[in-house]
């Protein structure tokens, strides 16, 4: 059985190639449904197009692993403007971004914050609330995800 991690290392390597990043991967496989979910990152625009392409690609590496074409799912997208943070690297993209993060363990009898990532050292955030900066430990983010406020306020007035 081939693992999630060699299926992911094929499709970063490709991606790569093209000058693009897989931002997240997710299998879903049960009796009924198989899904195949690639989001990838890209200084550029992420259009149809691109997508359409990467798609037809990304099924041929699976085909390599003796996925057959038809018996899944595939999805292929950016990770969207509110897109949830996982790793390292994706607070490394998301500095200067307006975030909402839930941790693990409370600071300050607080477990909810929302600000701004101002950098990342070593392995922590620094977000920049409205009262401080605060430095947060990657692993102690229960989750973390990108707040589009802009959107929300349009779509309330």
């Amino acid at each position: 059985m081939i693992s999630e991690n060699e299926i992911y290392q094929a499709f970063s390597l490709y991606l790569n190639q093209e000058n693009l990043e897989l931002y997240d991967l997710n299998l879903l496989f049960s009796p009924n449904l198989q899904k195949v979910e690639v989001f990838i990152f890209s200084e550029e625009d992420v259009d149809i197009a691109l997508t359409s392409r990467l798609n037809t690609q990304l099924q041929r590496i699976l085909s390599e692993f003796n996925f057959e074409k038809g018996s899944y799912e595939m999805i292929v997208s950016s990770p969207g403007i509110e897109r949830k943070l996982k790793t390292k690297r994706h607070y490394e993209l998301s500095i200067g971004e307006l975030v909402k993060v839930k941790l693990y363990k409370p600071i300050n009898n607080e477990y909810l914050f929302e600000g701004v990532i101002s950098k990342i050292t070593g392995s922590f955030i620094v977000l920049q609330t409205e009262n401080e900066d605060l430095q947060l430990e990657i692993e102690n983010i229960k989750n973390a995800k990108i707040e589009f406020k802009q959107f929300k306020e349009k779509v309330k007035g």
